[in-house]
């Protein structure tokens, strides 16, 4: 399966959207996708809360 290929799949997947994966270390706030600062503190450490079912191929 070529990169773009598991890019698509986490895109289009639905249900990784509803879930909280990623938090900004200084205010605990948490987000379902990666973000560059947070949006509550303006802090700019964002991230994943587990890395568990994550896979490196």
């Amino acid at each position: 399966m070529s990169l773009a290929d598991k890019l698509a799949r986490v895109v289009t997947d639905t249900d990784a959207d509803s879930e909280e994966t990623y938090e900004c270390k200084d205010c605990g706030e948490s987000f379902p996708l990666d973000r560059q600062t947070c949006p509550n503190c303006g802090g700019c450490v964002i991230d994943r809360i587990d890395w568990d079912g994550v896979v490196c191929d």
